[in-house]
């Protein structure tokens, strides 16, 4: 099936959650989320250990994508929302 959609658009609109304030991100729980680009191997890694020293978060919660052109499935996505403080997404996730 071949579908024509409008270079003008609809914009599909979704409910966005309320956002909470974060006072400080010490000893919150925090969650990741990373698409493993092979570009940002060897970043992320790094990054996240660098982030879990500065910060000393209660628990981690890690979600990596299987592929980096697919977003996370919404029900992973909102178990990772449900159980953390904070998340730290990588580009394209």
């Amino acid at each position: 099936m071949i579908a024509l959609i409008s270079p003008v658009g609809y914009p599909r609109v979704q409910e966005q959650a309320v956002r909470r304030s974060l006072d400080t991100p010490v000893g919150r729980r925090v969650g990741f989320i990373w698409n493993q680009y092979q570009a940002t191997r060897h970043f992320w890694p790094r990054f996240e250990r660098a982030l879990e020293d500065l910060a000393k978060p209660a628990s981690l919660q890690r979600a990596y994508k299987s592929n980096t052109w697919m977003p996370l499935e919404n029900a992973k996505f909102s178990a990772l929302a449900e159980s953390v403080d904070y998340m730290v997404i990588g580009v394209g996730a």
